[in-house]
């Protein structure tokens, strides 16, 4: 084992990610023992011995049971000491009670690779759970790699290696091909297989990880994305091991040009719940999950019907060079709703060219359409010719990124225009997509003939034109620059008083060091101060309370906006610090912070850092002031990003039209905004693991040329102290 690997995820470093362990022999063993086998193959002991002997294992297999003298008519061994060979890889079909006597011994015959069937670990509570952490213990200090507990095998489906008792591995063969599969849950994670090879869809590896006491879903994942015939790593997670991991295999995928699909459960809270019943998982934020995913382009699913339907598509290897899509159908009622669903989608109905349309028009019949989309009516039942020269031509338009065939027709005839349709697609880069609506023995013909050539073929214009956005997005993903964290990013940054909860105050005074201005403004800390500034001050001013205990102060009434003079600025003290108190009795008053009043053509943002407990420092962006709250219209990063993310993160939201002058407003200083959260998203990863908290808002930003201004500001931190806030 190598050190990287000895070391507990918690001292990685961040920006650092695990390097792929070496798992060739797992996965490609050349010996295996079967430890607890046993001879009636209908039970779990049994079905490992039955499933390697149906396939055909050319490896050694050494049964060891003391009951038996042979197994499947190999000689059964009464100890895995006994044995003659080496071995490669235990399978461990025991009780938990028994899991570690069989451990030692692997240790002491060299066994480097365990997979664990048993349940009653530490999905079953504490005892459980240290004996969980024994096991993993026992592995650790012989070199051991384990899968599981709690699993149901792994499977080398190019070369016909199963490793378990999942019924899968009960099928007469398996379809080799590009997809490999890594799944915290056993029964969904072989269900998912089974229904891909339905599907046609070959693969390389599938495994399942349980508990993942030792090697985790991101572990195989890693393995499976270095395999060089393996083109698309499919992962069901129930937690993420670790959002830094993730990162990196996110980007060693983009690095290698394969998509990674990932169908992530636990989004809900009764989800996290059974999640944690389930496997042992804490599921993290849904919502800054999706954000990380999107920003590193992994492609999200959300249920066993999406995932297949995303397998499908990026399992052909082609890419979208464009969003442009163009129909052809049989049926203008599923033309039209193909074109509703690229609308829906963001794909674009491309407008074909009149030398486009004046070639369809030459093949297709005066009543159908030679527009977008394209109906060659049931006319093309007659002739042959009409769909095969429209479908070539619109592949070969140069107005066409991706094209969809859509027709409710069946049988025979179905299937000969598949089979043009599959000759058509494999002579162009641009993907081509059926959309065969109909009941099974009406299309099965033309959706057999599409599968075995490898077209993604689609039972609704909805999910084939999802699967096809997905295809288009991360087409855009790779082929676009990679996303830049901002300089510096590893630089330290000494904070004094980092501690307890920064006020306005405190917190202003900092963030000119990070690059975004505050306004003019002094705090005054008693009735008499207000009154020895109040001439000096250039009006009209703002005035809040500073309180630790207060920090809604609009919700205190501990505002004051636009005083005009020193008899206001006066009497708002007084109005601030007695609203404050009849708000939260016993509040800390620090005083009342004056500044002066920021005026003309603005639109208030919000700025903001959570700590998420998987990913760490994420930096969030939306309309501020009391729409925060009203509208959640809130786009996420993980930090540090760099500003042209920072603009990707602007153009996400829904009010990024007020940012660009909307209905002929002014254009706002958008590039002063994405410059500032750069900054901000600094400054969290600079301090990762310090900061809890952190609330810019609102974030003004003025007209174009004019910059931004922070009106307010609130940091917390996690060291507490006593509960006073830093250097307030």
């Amino acid at each position: 084992m190598s050190k990287a690997e000895e070391e507990p995820r918690s001292r990685l470093g961040v920006g650092q990610s695990k390097a792929a362990p070496d798992l060739g022999n797992l996965f490609r063993p050349r010996s295996i023992a079967i430890v607890g086998v046993s001879q009636d193959f209908t039970t779990i002991g049994g079905k490992p011995m039955r499933n390697l002997l149906a396939h055909g294992y050319r490896g050694d297999i050494y049964p060891v049971n003391p009951r038996y003298e042979e197994v499947g008519g190999r000689t059964c061994y009464p100890c895995l000491l006994e044995v003659p060979g080496e071995v490669d890889l235990a399978l461990v079909p025991v009780s938990q009670r028994r899991t570690l006597d069989v451990l030692r011994n692997c240790a002491a015959k060299g066994v480097r690779h365990v997979i664990l069937f048993g349940a009653g670990f530490a999905e079953t509570g504490e005892e459980g759970r240290l004996l969980q952490e024994e096991v993993l213990r026992v592995a650790r200090e012989a070199g051991i790699r384990l899968v599981g507990p709690n699993c149901i095998g792994c499977l080398n489906a190019r070369d016909g290696i199963p490793m378990g008792f999942s019924t899968s591995f009960e099928a007469e063969d398996f379809l080799p091909g590009p997809v490999a599969l890594v799944s915290q849950s056993g029964a969904l994670g072989y269900a998912l297989f089974a229904l891909a090879q339905e599907e046609k869809l070959g693969f390389s590896y599938a495994a399942n990880t349980g508990n993942q006491v030792d090697l985790d879903t991101l572990d195989l994942a890693s393995f499976m994305l270095e395999d060089e015939p393996t083109r698309l790593v499919m992962c069901y997670l129930e937690s993420v091991p670790s959002g830094e991991r993730l990162v990196g295999l996110a980007r060693r995928a983009r690095e290698l040009g394969k998509p990674l699909i990932v169908l992530k459960a636990g989004r809900s809270e009764l989800g996290k719940k059974a999640a944690l019943s389930h496997t042992t998982s804490l599921t993290g934020s849904d919502r800054v999950f999706r954000a990380v995913a999107q920003q590193h382009g992994i492609v999200q699913v959300d249920d066993i019907d999406d995932t297949l339907d995303a397998m499908e598509i990026f399992a052909r290897q082609k890419t979208a060079r464009g969003r442009r899509v163009a129909v052809v159908t049989t049926s203008g009622a599923t033309g039209i709703m193909t074109a509703d669903q690229c609308e829906e989608q963001g794909l674009e109905m491309t407008t074909l060219r009149e030398s486009t349309r004046e070639r369809l028009r030459s093949v297709i019949p005066n009543y159908g359409s030679a527009m977008n989309p394209v109906d060659i009516t049931a006319q093309a039942l007659n002739d042959r010719r009409i769909f095969r020269e429209t479908l070539r031509t619109l592949v070969e338009a140069d107005e066409t990124d991706i094209v969809v065939f859509t027709t409710t027709f069946g049988r025979d005839l179905l299937k000969i225009m598949c089979a043009e349709m599959a000759q058509i697609d494999a002579g162009t880069h641009k993907p081509v997509v059926a959309v065969l609506t109909g009941a099974r023995d009406v299309i099965g013909g033309g959706w057999e003939v599409l599968r075995e050539a490898g077209v993604p073929v689609y039972r609704s214009p909805k999910s084939a034109t999802v699967a096809v956005t997905r295809l288009v997005r991360f087409s855009e993903f790779r082929e676009g620059a990679p996303a830049t964290s901002a300089a510096g990013e590893d630089a330290p940054v000494p904070v004094g008083d980092a501690r307890g909860v920064w006020t306005e105050e405190r917190a202003k005074r900092e963030l000119p060091q990070i690059g975004i201005p505050v306004p003019k403004g002094e705090v005054v800390r008693s009735r008499e101060e207000a009154e020895r500034i109040a001439g000096s001050l250039r009006y009209p001013v703002v005035a809040k309370v500073i309180s630790p205990d207060v920090l809604h102060k609009t919700d205190a009434g501990a505002v004051r906006v636009g005083i005009g003079g020193a008899d206001g600025l006066v009497r708002a003290y007084d109005e601030i610090t007695r609203s404050a108190l009849e708000h939260v009795p016993g509040a800390v008053i620090r005083g009342v912070l004056v500044e002066e009043m920021i005026e003309g053509p603005g639109i208030e943002m919000f700025v903001g850092v959570e700590d998420d407990p998987q990913f760490g420092p994420v930096v969030l962006c939306g309309l501020g002031g009391v729409f925060v709250e009203v509208l959640k219209d809130v786009t996420i990063r993980r930090a540090p990003i760099g500003v042209e993310e920072a603009r990707r993160m602007l153009a996400g939201l829904r009010g990024y039209p007020l940012l660009v002058g909307a209905r002929g407003g002014p254009k706002m200083d958008e590039e002063a905004l994405a410059v500032a959260l750069s900054k901000v998203s600094l400054f969290a990863h600079r301090n990762r693991g310090a900061i809890k908290e952190m609330d810019v808002n609102p974030v003004v930003v003025m007209e174009e040329g004019r910059g931004v201004i922070a009106l307010d500001a609130m940091l917390s931190w996690r060291d507490e102290g006593t509960g006073a806030e830093g250097g307030g």
